[in-house]
């Protein structure tokens, strides 16, 4: 049975229990009919009789026996004469007390083949009148008992194949759903469709919730493998630089240096991109965690304002430039975020700014709340963003025009900035002009 389909085996079950309902209903029916049997017997034996009534007929002062009905629904009709003399018929008369008549009473007589029922009605005429006899077994079931038996014989099973037949197409139809379901799985489970989803329209049901699920875990799935192969492009695409200094390097060492400074000079070349490497991998895994969401954002009612106030600080002296530092911010600005994610926001932001502002330049951090929602904005004097370069600046490993002459990085800080921004519930903006600087503004909901 367990190697059988659900459906075949709701069928099965479906039809044993009719089976089982059937067998009692038909049962019953037996019991019942024995029950009713001598009744209906009796009732049969009058019937008869008084059917042949109207039958009995004198012609020319005989007589007349044409018309009678002598043997009808298993009871045998008889014609005697006032007097008791047999004068036609059909059937036993000679069981005890056969002479005997008893006028519109019914008695049970026994005979050689078993036990009868005998009715006698006395029919007067002007000729003295006759007795019509009728004569029956005592089980005589030619009755309503015997027409419902030989129905339920009939019909039951008849209803029993039906309700097979209506069970089976209830229960495909029923599942399916389960059919759509197992299809679409397999065919992800495959690998060659990872877009398949069940598809199937909103229900209350519980397939309908179960493929619902289905359809969601597949949305994640999508988005993890998507994220995978996003990861391996991405990080093949942007390692290969670096990587290929490194041996480039290595191979110059190893050829033409000479003296410790020569290979001291290798070593920090080596070094400087070793970094560079690290910092990729560490953003790209980052990235990747948000994408396919297995890094959870764990928020804390945290002091904005202070986080602000130190990463800028630490993130401009890193830059190494000779820098003005504008810093606005309001003090005691709370929010509800995740405040490791947050401190990569500002920090990034920040280095973007001392990236492309030179020697001298200016670079505003503020922050401010009002209404409701804060707003967080780094703004530079550097070369500014083209137009037309404005809608790229939030893609991964985007790179703006090389002429500018600036170390760009791997290009995956505003990409970070943007994901955490969404992460939080945020927007993102940018004003730029070329060789007057940008303003990048970040804006979240406070919170309580």
């Amino acid at each position: 049975m367990r190697f059988l389909s659900i459906k075949t085996r709701v069928t099965i079950y479906f039809t044993l229990m009719m089976l089982l309902v059937v067998g009692l209903v038909l049962g019953t029916i037996l019991i019942a009919g024995r029950g009713v049997i001598s009744g209906s017997a009796e009732g049969t034996l009058i019937d008869a009789v008084h059917d042949e009534i109207d039958d009995v007929e004198y012609e020319g002062g005989f007589l007349d026996l044409d018309e009678l009905d002598f043997y009808r629904h298993q009871v045998y009709i008889q014609v005697y004469s006032a007097a008791g003399e047999l004068i036609g018929g059909a059937g036993a008369s000679d069981f005890a007390g056969a002479d005997e008549f008893k006028n519109g009473e019914i008695r049970r007589v026994e005979d050689a083949d078993g036990a009868l029922l005998v009715y006698d009605l006395f029919l007067p005429d002007e000729y003295g009148g006759v007795w019509l006899r009728g004569v029956t077994d005592e089980d005589n079931d030619f009755s309503a008992a015997r027409v419902i038996t030989i129905l339920a014989l009939i019909l039951l099973p008849v209803l029993v194949v039906i309700t097979a037949v209506v069970g089976w197409l209830i229960a495909r139809h029923a599942f399916k759903p389960v059919r759509q379901i197992t299809d679409t799985v397999d065919a992800i489970n495959d690998g060659t469709d990872l877009t398949a989803r069940i598809g199937l329209h909103r229900g209350r049901d519980e397939i309908h919730r179960l493929a619902a699920t289905f359809d969601s875990m597949f949305d994640r799935l999508e988005r993890s493998f998507d994220a995978e192969k996003r990861f391996a492009s991405d990080a093949s695409h942007e390692l290969r630089t670096p990587v290929a200094v490194i041996l480039a390097e290595c191979e110059y060492a190893r050829e033409n240096a000479k003296t410790a400074e020569d290979y001291a000079e290798s070593l920090e070349v080596v070094e400087r991109q070793g970094r560079r490497m690290s910092d990729i991998i560490n953003q790209l895994l980052s990235i990747t965690r948000l994408d396919q969401g297995t890094q959870r954002i764990n928020r804390e009612r945290a002091d904005l304002s202070e986080l602000a106030d130190v990463v800028t600080d630490e993130t401009v002296l890193a830059s190494g430039k000779r820098l003005e530092l504008v810093k606005d911010i309001a003090p005691g600005v709370f929010a509800d975020m995740d405040v490791g994610l947050m401190s990569r926001l500002v920090q990034n932001l920040v280095e973007n700014a001392c990236k492309y502002t030179p020697e001298g330049g200016k670079i505003t951090v503020s922050l401010s709340a009002r209404d409701g929602e804060l707003e967080l904005s780094v703004a530079d004097t550097g070369q500014g963003i083209a137009k037309r370069d404005l809608p790229h600046i939030w893609e991964r490993f985007w790179q703006a025009d090389p002429s500018r002459g600036v170390d760009k990085g791997s290009g995956l800080g505003l990409a970070m900035v943007k994901q955490i921004a969404e992460a939080h519930g945020g927007r993102l903006s940018v004003v730029s002009e070329p060789g007057k600087g940008s303003r990048f503004t970040f804006t979240m909901k406070c919170g309580n």
